[in-house]
């Protein structure tokens, strides 16, 4: 089996389809967090801007590649709630490893990121499949 028939066979698996835009959003995210650090940003514009820039994208591939749903305004919106609500636990782990612990930010912010993750797995697939849950169907 080559490598590109068996990752077309694992991406019908919604977890892994999850874990891989996870991952890439997850390199974008602490690529805007250590370089906003080395700008000067301070916690709240960087937890400002990870949110936008993160949570876009995040719901942009999680709709349409892990979920496999249409795009939608109240998806989004729904969808950056609960991205929104992870911002202050984010926030407080961040400032925790780097403020508290002194760890340098290359450091604080993949561990943040594995501290978030399970909670935005669950959070975005409430998000997106809504509706389907709703109505007991739970297409993946």
């Amino acid at each position: 089996m080559t490598f590109p028939h068996f990752a077309r066979r694992l991406a019908r698996f919604e977890s892994a389809r999850y874990l891989g835009v996870g991952a890439c959003v997850a390199v974008l995210n602490n690529i805007v967090l250590i370089a906003g650090d080395r700008a000067g940003l301070g916690y709240g514009p960087l937890m400002a801007l990870s949110w936008f820039v993160g949570g876009t994208t995040g719901y942009l591939l999680h709709a349409r590649h892990t979920f496999r749903r249409a795009h939608g305004g109240g998806a989004y919106a729904r969808f950056m709630g609960g991205v929104a609500l992870g911002v202050p636990l984010s926030l407080a782990m961040l400032a925790g490893l780097k403020s508290g612990l002194g760890l340098p930010m290359w450091v604080a912010a993949p561990a943040n990121t594995l501290g978030m993750f399970a909670y935005n797995y669950f959070s975005a697939r409430l998000a997106i499949v809504w509706r389907a849950w709703l109505r007991g169907s739970s297409q993946g």
